[in-house]
């Protein structure tokens, strides 16, 4: 299992790390589309904002828009569409809104492996 670590941005103390446990299943994983066809831009703007910062992909139909501390346009996709699953530009974190958790499963490793190669010119280690 892998346990990340975040900033708290609800912190008065914002140098402050915390542990994150992410869920390792939850049902709105069958909504999560193939990335086979899709070709990771690690700098892609959001589709709203042209933001570049912060930005996650929706694993549903890949579109890309900027995450909650920006301006928050993934989640407004999130509530228009349904889409639950995301995936962060930045460091390749899943987020699922409906279960409102970080999640790792191996259904989400054909997306992060194509991110991870995009961002870094090799393929993610196993």
């Amino acid at each position: 299992m892998s346990i990340f670590c975040r900033r708290n941005s609800s912190d008065p103390t914002p140098d402050r790390l915390f542990a994150v446990e992410p869920i390792l299943w939850c049902p709105h994983l069958e909504q999560v589309e193939s990335a086979s066809q899709w070709h990771p831009e690690v700098t892609h703007p959001c589709t709203r904002c042209e933001n570049r910062h912060e930005n996650w992909v929706c694993l549903t139909c890949y579109e890309v828009y900027c995450g909650r501390y920006a301006q928050g346009h993934m989640l407004e996709h999130h509530n228009t569409t349904q889409h639950p699953i995301v995936l962060s530009l930045a460091d390749l974190s899943a987020w699922c809104y409906v279960c409102n958790s970080y999640i790792h499963n191996e259904v989400l490793l054909e997306a992060k492996q194509a991110l991870h190669l995009a961002k870094f010119g090799v393929v993610m280690p196993t």
